[in-house]
């Protein structure tokens, strides 16, 4: 079909491969949850498709994304619904541009979008019974520093894959009383947690689940209040918005639509007359649609064209409904008994009629506008219409619903995925898991080819060929819920072994100061309450298995791991050094010289175990030297050249803490964790030494916090330089191969396990969840999760949370 071809070729000149990418993708897989498409999506550079050139971005026009979200449509209809809102919300983000330069973070936060193809949802408040769309769904409290976020978003498309929210909240206003403000967010921050809510197989592909916020610290710089125009009317930057999302919505169903007509016109089915009648309806849709982005395009963004944007999307509406019946009827019964894509397709283009507004919760204003009386105004004062007959949509299987669940949305509604009648279902399968990276970060970029090495008692180590690694995508979905609430642990039991919590379980809100965790401190409670008199880091009953001596797959990852874990600690140690030279008090450095020796004993503790896994004294440090070349010159090595100057040679205290809290330990502690939790029933040494170090680093997070987060109360002139650091250092380490070396390191492991299952039986590596049934992959994505949360409340305990956006 000539006009549908025309999109797709504009699709493949803004986001190449995408269309291939999908096709490659069985349709049931595309359409099902789990976010089988997104990455496609992401690797296309489609999260850039509507940001401005001037901010790194694709600049597409409003005509030219109409086109490609209807390609995506015909191809996708989960993946246009789900990055209509992602096209919205980044629309209103660079509308509101002007607003938020001063506060500087207007170019950088758009530019990481783009460089980093981050997804953006919308939180929005949704369609609620005598609730306007402009209601929010969401209030704020104001505390020191900012807003505790409380609310709830259903359905909130993304909900799984996002990387930002974007949101509308109720503040204090100045004078008194309430306003709306536009919010945004890291989707990892804690508090946020995701519920089952989509019940539907149409459009489940869309992830549109409920997003909770229960308690969410988010700085007052990162919350912009709105206002209304005269006499009610929207804002500029909400009705830009509105006519973004009235566009790209029913863009993705024109798209849907156009493909089943173009299965009727090239089956060829009905007369030439029927064939015509059916492609003119269709093409009255499209040029309903891209009229009013020509308007847009031209400047036409006022109320006046919302309304007339909102009178297309109706005309569309109805021409898009009536072509998918029209060709469906014209295939025939039995194309549409053997083709589930054909009844997917004509029961997902009826969910075009409930998207916000509604006619009815709009037809006021629309006449006073049609007929001059008064100008438009879509607002909370209208009314909502009675519950319309469920929609007739048989030709795809629904889940079941409860007695009270609506059997159509009510109006009006929000920006949001459609709401189809739904039933409560289990999660979501879990997204493939992603590298090792600053929350929202993309897969690192080109690296340096692994050589991995395998270790043996005193002989030449060998090098094995790379072993494959299986591709693993970006997902920042926490595993299960986090409270908001900080961790209530105190000092002496946080460096209790048997009362300490581990980052797995919540220990990323623990808070301890420097003048908590003093000499004094260590001397009291390291040695008998987490080391218990073991200096070696473990009990002296425990022993190394014998079947870790023996050549092989287990072996090896064991072995690259702990060399690893030596090296790594004891550079940081000497980085350290650095730190308690240039601390600015006794405090500090008495805290940091503590940290020295907790870093230096762990890198005593894993050239020790070494010696256990049978290396001869007088070889560890070569097989040191071996085991990590690859490794120290691809990762450590760029990390020192980046942080040494800084401390060494500028001596700035702040800024070693800030990389050594954040780009170091913030990034590596949750891997270690892990490596505690999956040895545990294989090496017990090793388990315990991985335990107490654990320990140790929780510790050095929460006193890195403190630090950060007083030198930003008393100084908040620096708080732009730290926020420069820190995004500096995160591009750094998205740079970095670690998924590679993590990969080698669990498809090691998996392959060395397998003789051995049955000794692990049992054992979960956390809650509710056996160590024998996880998957490289699955235990990487666990990390990411664990290590995107700590980020997250880090820095937003600092008042650095900006930092996430970047």
């Amino acid at each position: 079909m000539r006009s549908l071809d025309q999109a797709r070729a504009l699709c493949e000149s803004y986001l190449p491969g995408l269309l291939d990418g999908l096709s490659k993708i069985p349709f049931e897989q595309r359409e099902a949850a789990g976010g089988a498409t997104l990455p496609v999506f992401r690797a296309s550079g489609g999260p850039s498709l509507v940001i401005p050139k001037d901010y790194g971005g694709l600049g597409a026009s409003p005509l030219d994304a109409v086109r490609v979200t209807r390609a995506i449509g015909a191809h996708a209809p989960s993946l246009a619904v789900a990055t209509t809102m992602h096209h919205f919300s980044v629309a209103t983000l660079f509308t509101f541009a002007e607003s938020i330069k001063n506060s500087g973070m207007e170019w950088a936060l758009l530019e990481a979008i783009t460089s980093r193809n981050l997804l953006v949802s919308s939180g929005f408040a949704e369609g609620r019974p005598a609730q306007g769309i402009l209601s929010p769904a969401m209030t704020a409290t104001p505390v020191d520093g900012g807003y505790r976020i409380n609310g709830s978003k259903k359905p909130c498309s993304l909900s799984h894959s996002m990387d930002l929210l974007t949101a509308s909240v109720a503040v204090p206003a100045p004078g008194g009383g309430q306003q709306t403000a536009f919010l945004l967010m890291p989707a990892t921050l804690r508090g946020i947690t995701r519920h089952p809510f989509w019940g539907s197989s149409v459009l489940a592909g869309a992830e549109s689940d409920e997003v909770r916020l229960t308690d969410v610290f988010i700085e007052e710089e990162l919350v912009i209040p709105t206002e209304n125009g005269p006499d009610g009317m929207l804002d500029d930057l909400q009705t830009v918005g509105f006519i973004w999302f009235e566009l790209l919505i029913t863009a993705s169903y024109l798209g849907m639509a156009s493909a089943l007509v173009e299965r009727a016109l090239a089956d060829r089915r009905g007369a030439v007359t029927d064939r015509a009648a059916l492609g003119t309806r269709l093409e009255t849709a499209t040029q309903l649609l891209e009229g009013a982005a020509r308007a847009m395009q031209a400047g036409d963004t006022d109320n006046d064209a919302l309304a007339r944007v909102l009178m297309a999307r109706y005309g569309a509406q109805d021409a898009i409904t009536d072509a998918a019946r029209q060709a469906v009827e014209m295939l025939g019964g039995m194309s549409f008994i053997r083709s589930p894509e054909v009844a997917y397709l004509v029961a997902a283009c009826q969910c075009v009629a409930f998207h916000p507004p509604s006619r009815a919760s709009v037809a006021a204003p629309l006449v006073d506008f049609l007929d001059g009386t008064g100008p438009f105004m879509m607002n909370d004062s209208a009314p909502a219409p009675a519950a319309q007959p469920p929609v007739a949509a048989p030709q795809a299987p629904v889940a079941p619903q409860p007695p009270d669940a609506p059997q159509v949305p009510v109006a009006p509604q929000s920006p949001v995925a459609p709401q189809v009648p739904v039933a409560p279902q289990a999660p979501a399968a879990p997204v493939p898991p992603s590298v090792v990276a600053p929350a929202g970060a993309p897969a690192p970029g080109p690296t340096i080819e692994p050589a991995p090495v395998r270790a043996a008692d005193a002989a030449p180590v060998t090098v094995p060929a790379p072993r494959p690694q299986p591709a693993v995508t970006y997902s920042p979905q926490p595993a299960a819920p986090r409270s908001g609430e900080r961790s209530g642990m105190t000092a002496d039991d946080a460096a209790d072994w048997d009362q300490a919590s581990a980052l797995f379980d919540g220990a990323e809100g623990i808070r301890l100061t420097a003048r908590d965790c003093d000499l004094r401190y260590w001397f009291a409670n390291v040695p008998q309450r987490t080391l218990r008199g073991n200096i070696v880091g473990y009990s002296p009953e425990l022993v190394t298995p014998d079947f870790l001596h023996e050549p092989g797959p287990l072996r090896d990852a064991l072995i690259q791991e702990v060399a690893f874990r030596a090296l790594a600690e004891e550079r940081a140690a000497r980085a350290i050094g650095y730190i308690v030279a240039c601390a600015p008090d006794s405090t500090t450095a008495e805290f940091y010289a503590t940290q020295l020796m907790d870093e230096t004993r762990h890198a005593m503790i894993f050239r020790n175990h070494l010696r256990n896994l049978g290396v001869d004294e007088r070889d560890v440090a070569a097989v040191i030297a071996r085991e990590t070349a690859h490794d120290r010159a691809a990762i450590l090595d760029p990390l020192e050249e980046y942080g040494m100057p800084i401390v060494r040679d500028r001596q700035d205290f702040l800024g070693g803490v800030v990389l050594l809290t954040i780009l170091v330990e913030g990034f590596l502690a949750p891997s270690f964790e892990l490596s505690e939790r999956k040895w545990r029933p294989l090496d017990p040494r090793m388990a315990d030494m991985e335990k107490g170090a654990a320990i140790d680093e929780v510790r050095h997070l929460a006193v890195g916090t403190s630090i950060i987060r007083e030198h930003v109360q008393r100084h908040p002139d620096d708080k732009e330089r730290l926020v420069a650091l820190i995004r500096d250092g995160m591009r750094l380490w998205e740079q970095l191969p670690v998924s590679d070396q993590l990969t080698r390191w669990e498809n090691w492991f998996q392959e060395g396990i397998a003789p051995h299952l049955a000794a692990i039986g049992d054992y979960e590596v956390w809650d509710g969840r056996r160590l024998v049934d996880t998957t490289p992959e699955e235990r990487l994505q666990k990390a990411v999760e664990v290590t995107s949360i700590v980020h997250s409340t880090r820095l937003t305990d600092m008042g650095l949370g900006r930092a996430l956006i970047y």
